[in-house]
């Protein structure tokens, strides 16, 4: 089975019942400290923006959709499941198309002004060699029928170095049609050469310990890095797991094998974690896929994924935590966008995921990216399956319609 499908049921299995759609207090308005301001998330569709995923005729669409700030004319982009066109002649009915595991995009532009605001920058696709003239993934040293691999998040470090998660997949009959095994990592030395130049190396063999999916986020705060994830089973709680950046120098193999987890109220590094405890959970409605960034102005961090799963329900929308510490306490999830692709004869058909922010992104307050699918066609039809874009704002408020 296709990630296409088979990880929209992933999801669905993920999808919890909906909170409260009525936003909480995020923060303050002007007559007192941003950290203290109220504030409401107002979205609203970004057609500019979203160009930037149609201007290359040979790519058909991606979900994921993750982006890491690499310098002040680049952002890179990274996609799972593509469609693609090489003769760039059609839609995606009109074959021959092909079906790749991942793709990656590097967003440009002459100025940090300019290169980090979609509706103005350029963005170049990139995919792997083709062999026996059928195009590859980008990365794909595990690229088959039985196994592959889907990006997860990471980051750029202070020595330069890039840093990124992945899924580790492997098919199986029955259920789903295939199994996480787990999450592992690369290095790329030199991320600011063209994505055809890259020579990754493998830091991290599969890990899976305590059933968790490290990667969903990645952020640098302090002294460390940070990485969250998500249990692959049972109620979906999301955790918690950090490295100290002097620790990650240079990104030798086995940098990631000894992390700090977050248990019982504290940090504790993996190898004192008695046996039969377990990192803890964060929250507890999480997904695969989502984003946590930090807002200096508001010294807040803030959490954002999709809730739910089908357009058509009205539950299934964009939601928002805030916390003042990287492993919280975290506040319930307030709901602040229901895609419009909701309104759709087919609605019911549609699913919506992969909801989280770009922080490095101009434009708005946030920049937030969703994707649609079709669970009936395959492929989907051209109106759906590319990552949509939304300009979010902060609208200051005095009320207690606000998010702390």
């Amino acid at each position: 089975m296709t990630r296409v499908f088979g990880l929209l049921l992933l999801w669905l299995s993920l999808a919890c019942a909906a909170p409260s759609a009525r936003p909480e207090p995020l923060g303050p308005d002007r007559s007192r400290p941003a950290s203290e301001q109220r504030v409401t998330p107002e979205a609203e569709p970004w057609t500019a923006a979203n160009q930037r995923f149609h201007d290359n005729a040979a790519w058909l669409g991606a979900d994921s959709a993750y982006s890491i700030d690499l310098d002040d004319t680049h952002v890179l982009w990274l996609f799972a499941d593509t469609f693609l066109d090489p003769k760039a002649d059609g839609p995606r009915e009109n074959g021959p198309n092909y079906f790749i595991r991942n793709s990656v995009g590097i967003q440009s532009g002459p100025d940090r002004a300019r290169s980090h605001d979609l509706s103005q920058s350029q963005m170049q696709l990139y995919w792997g060699p083709n062999q026996s003239a059928v195009p590859t993934s980008f990365f794909h040293d595990i690229d088959g029928n039985e196994r592959w691999t889907w990006p997860l998040h990471g980051a750029r470090l202070p020595g330069g170095e890039l840093l990124l998660f992945r899924m580790r997949v492997a098919k199986e009959s029955g259920g789903l049609g295939f199994r996480v095994e787990g999450w592992d990592a690369l290095a790329v030395d030199d991320p600011t050469a063209p994505p055809g130049a890259w020579k990754p190396r493998s830091i991290s063999a599969v890990q899976a310990r305590w059933n968790k999916l490290l990667g969903s986020s990645v952020l640098i705060h302090g002294e460390h890095l940070y990485a969250y994830g998500v249990e692959n089973a049972g109620d979906h709680a999301v955790c918690l797991a950090r490295w100290r950046l002097s620790d990650l120098a240079r990104l030798p193999s086995g940098a990631l094998d000894e992390p700090e987890w977050w248990v019982d109220q504290s940090f504790v590094a993996q190898r004192n974690i008695p046996q039969g405890a377990t990192p803890s959970a964060l929250f507890r409605d999480g997904q695969v896929e989502l984003s946590v960034h930090y807002e200096p102005e508001r010294q807040r961090f803030v959490q954002v994924q999709m809730q739910g799963m089908f357009a058509s329900d009205a539950r299934t929308q964009l939601g928002l935590r805030t916390a003042a510490r990287p492993e919280g306490p975290w506040s319930a999830l307030s709901l602040f966008f229901r895609p419009p692709e909701g309104s759709r004869p087919n609605a019911g058909d549609l699913i919506a995921y992969a909801g989280k922010v770009h922080p490095e992104q101009r434009g708005a307050d946030l920049i937030v990216t969703y994707v649609v699918n079709d669970l009936k066609r395959f492929p989907p039809q051209d109106a759906v399956y590319y990552p949509q874009v939304l300009r979010v704002d902060y609208r200051t408020g005095s009320g207690d319609d606000g998010m702390d």
